[in-house]
């Protein structure tokens, strides 16, 4: 019997945004610098983040620099940069896949920027992860609201 993840969604609010996540998983909340740091996890290597940024940067940029990292990391990256939104507004993104310790991973980069912050939205999972978990990242992704733009 499969169980619907629809079924035991929550909403988190707080920090000027929501967005809905399984009860199942685990979300934590940090602070970094300025910055706060969302994670829902289902395990310990399949991930979704959001990331908020006060000082504003550029969508762009802080997307730039998350893709420099891996490419520092992993010399097999691919990139795309696909068409995506995230709270309903067009993003900056982009979708990469690497190999780490024979694995295919995939990562997912979304960004966009308000007069409050600039949002992150990060996920990462192995390959045969994301056959379970991927309509749960996108879902996770895609209910994502800023509270500034529902004013």
């Amino acid at each position: 019997m499969n169980i619907d993840f629809r079924d035991c969604l929550v909403t988190y609010s707080n920090h000027g945004i929501s967005f809905s996540y399984p009860d199942i998983w685990e979300l934590t909340e940090e602070q970094d610098g300025d910055d706060v740091l969302l994670t829902v996890t289902c395990n310990a290597t399949c991930f979704w983040v959001v990331r908020l940024i006060p000082a504003c940067p550029p969508p762009p940029q802080v997307v730039d620099s998350c893709v420099d990292a891996f490419e520092q990391e992993y010399e097999d990256l691919e990139i795309e940069t696909p068409d995506a939104s995230l709270a309903e507004m067009p993003a900056c993104a982009r979708d990469l896949q690497f190999f780490c310790v024979e694995l295919m991973n995939s990562v997912g980069l979304r960004s966009v920027r308000t007069s409050d912050f600039t949002v992150l939205v990060w996920w990462q999972g192995t390959h045969h992860e994301l056959g379970d978990f991927q309509q749960m990242l996108d879902h996770m992704t895609e209910s994502l609201r800023l509270d500034s733009l529902l004013d």
